[in-house]
């Protein structure tokens, strides 16, 4: 049955049994029955229902829009919500947190005001309802003060109907638009205030250009902080995100740089003790020379690749495609052909499938790293280089006889190689030891367990 029939059985009903009540009275007190007191008390009744009716109805139908009303905030909440953890550009989803709160208590202008570490002034403050051209008319940005210094150290909701008749207004500057109303809720995070909501202008929700002056109610509010509680996860896991982010980038520089060092530079400066060696025999020896320089050529031209490797995330040129003992191999040879000193390789009991290329070029970086520091700061005229098998784990030792390690440097690891050696280590759950030895010298060990 539709409303309107409603209506009229609400008025019908009262004035027919009214009436019947009247004209049974008369046949039962054997009274003449007077048809105009039956018109009279019936036109009296019908007026008097219809009122009532009318009231009923009216606050039936009030109820309705509100139902609907607050239905449809709570569809739009969860909407809001959903929008809100699909993004994770910590940007966006602080103006998405402003756009969308507006939309929920239906506001014409919103800010979100994000407070700095120590929750004393805003860092950031971000906008919603007002165009490029009127932000800039207006000049910088709150400094937190009035309202918003009050609602900072309250942390709690603020309700106004009356902007400029609160105790806490500092006014406006000069281009602000007008507001009168205001709606604030704090967005709380782990039991601290990150930011705070304002909304202003509560819109007509019927017409929204219509220039009405409205306020916002309690229910607004509880929306509100139903989406503060949203917005507060949301900002949180943008947050985390771009921190991982961070975290990713300096991983990558760290890993650049030590590899740049480890290898590459190395690598770089091996040619130029090639070519200090070749300049003295340009004259004497020409043919040598040509020959030496076309090795440089040919050393530089692999540094080249393992730089643009290293950018590309590949594995280091020099050890692509060599397991640990045909690495170590090459790096013996190497040191033999660059230096006068006298490089004895050892390996026992060592399989080369027990390790993965990732683990062998660590491996590798390491003994490189050592050598290097031999070549450069030892002096040494022989270096013993040893690798075994030994209860589950890998062995690996390089001595030499030259100048030992200072035990300053040992113990703060002055220096990017001995940071970087260190670190490798960690990387493969191993552990390196880096002394002097007893009558001259210095001994690296590194040992890696075996799965």
């Amino acid at each position: 049955m539709s409303k309107q029939s409603l209506r009229w059985v609400a008025i019908v009903l009262p004035v027919a049994f009214i009436v019947s009540i009247i004209f049974i009275s008369d046949l039962i007190s054997k009274q003449t029955i007077q048809v105009v007191k039956l018109l009279v008390v019936g036109a009296v009744v019908s007026v008097g229902a219809g009122f009532f009716s009318n009231w009923v109805f009216s606050q039936i139908s009030r109820r309705e829009v509100e139902i609907q009303k607050r239905a449809a905030q709570l569809e739009a909440l969860n909407m809001s919500g959903l929008s809100l953890i699909t993004e994770l550009d910590l940007g966006i989803v602080l103006q998405k947190v402003v756009d969308l709160s507006r939309e929920l208590v239906g506001a014409r202008f919103g800010a979100l005001g994000v407070l700095d570490d120590e929750g004393y002034a805003y860092q950031q403050f971000i906008t919603s309802g007002m165009n490029d051209a009127q932000r800039k008319a207006i000049g910088s940005p709150p400094q937190g003060l009035g309202i918003f210094r009050h609602m900072i150290e309250a942390g709690k909701p603020l309700l106004l109907d009356e902007i400029a008749a609160s105790e806490y207004s500092y006014g406006f500057p000069p281009n602000h638009p007008p507001m009168h109303s205001l709606i604030g809720v704090p967005i709380h995070n782990k039991g601290k205030v990150i930011g705070n909501l304002y909304l202003t202008e509560k819109s007509n929700p019927f017409d929204p250009a219509r220039e009405e002056k409205l306020g916002f109610d309690n229910e607004d509010l509880r929306i509100l902080e139903l989406f503060a509680t949203q917005a507060a996860i949301a900002i949180e896991n943008a947050r985390l995100y771009r921190q991982v982010q961070q975290l990713a980038v300096l991983e990558e520089r760290q890993r650049f740089g030590m590899d740049l060092h480890d290898g590459v530079i190395q690598s770089i400066y091996a040619v130029g003790l090639m070519l200090e060696s070749i300049q003295r025999k340009v004259s004497s020896e020409p043919e040598v020379a040509r020959e030496g320089i076309s090795e440089a050529i040919v050393s530089l031209n692999t540094a080249i690749r393992d730089i643009r490797n290293y950018i590309l995330d590949l594995r280091p040129q020099h050890f692509q495609g060599r397991n640990i003992v045909q690495g170590l191999e090459e790096l013996a040879r190497a040191l033999r052909a660059n230096t006068f000193m006298d490089v004895h390789l050892d390996i026992t009991d060592v399989d080369s499938d027990w390790l993965n290329p990732e683990k062998t070029v660590e491996i590798l970086h390491i003994a490189q790293e050592a050598l290097a520091n031999v070549q450069k700061h030892a002096q040494a005229s022989t270096v013993d280089i040893s690798m075994r098998f030994q209860s589950g784990r890998l062995m690996l030792d390089i001595l030499d006889n030259g100048v030992s390690i200072q035990e300053s440097d040992r113990q703060t690891a002055v220096g990017n190689g001995l940071i970087n050696m260190r670190e490798r280590a960690a990387g493969l759950h191993g552990e390196i030891v880096i002394e002097p030895r007893e009558g001259g010298g210095t001994e690296v060990s590194l040992t890696v367990p075996i799965p």
